[in-house]
């Protein structure tokens, strides 16, 4: 395999890997995945075009409100332009549906095997960050100008997450985790 298509294979066994571990924490369902279901991954931006997420899914809580979570299975920290698109895809999508009109309250995970600009690791969730991303990546906007109070709603449902392989080792099987849901769905 040459370097490109071991990175490409990396990052598919990441993103399945990431859906498994999310979907063991119980706390949300991850049934779409990018390179089974695209439709269910991607959303539109302020520009028009559409932008897929790796994994999809939804919090196992009263809102049911949808996630979007990008995987970076690297083993470098050179994610930051990246993590800045990444960003800037968040925020216009995100401003798109409140510019239509149905804010769906969607969150957004990045998901990473190795961190990443840790002189401002503390902040790179913050509004402070989606703003400066978004100069960076203006297209993205359709000609739309910033606006600050989408930016710091935006920042209250980021996640930054790091994973490792040895990871693995403390999530429960699919056949545990199976037991469990039918537990919970049958109720009293």
């Amino acid at each position: 395999m040459v370097a490109g298509e071991e990175q490409q294979e990396r990052g598919r066994e990441g993103a399945y890997f990431a859906q498994q571990w999310l979907e063991s924490t119980t706390r949300v369902s991850a049934p779409w995945i990018v390179y089974e279901a695209s439709q269910m991954t991607t959303l539109t931006l302020l520009n028009g075009k559409q932008e897929s997420w790796d994994v999809a899914g939804y919090f196992e809580n009263e809102k049911k409100n949808m996630f979007y979570a990008e995987i970076k299975a690297y083993s470098s920290d050179s994610q930051g332009p990246k993590y800045r698109e990444y960003l800037t895809d968040c925020y216009s999508a995100t401003a798109r549906m409140i510019k239509d009109g149905l804010d769906r309250q969607c969150e957004f995970m990045w998901i990473t095997w190795h961190p990443f600009a840790m002189g401002a690791w503390t902040k790179l969730c913050d509004s402070s960050m989606i703003q400066e991303a978004v100069r960076e990546y203006p297209e993205k906007l359709g000609g739309d100008a910033y606006e600050p109070e989408i930016g710091k709603l935006l920042a209250d449902r980021l996640w930054l997450i790091v994973l490792s392989e040895r990871q693995d080792e403390l999530m429960m099987t699919r056949e545990y985790l199976g037991h469990i849901r039918s537990v919970v769905t049958k109720g009293p």
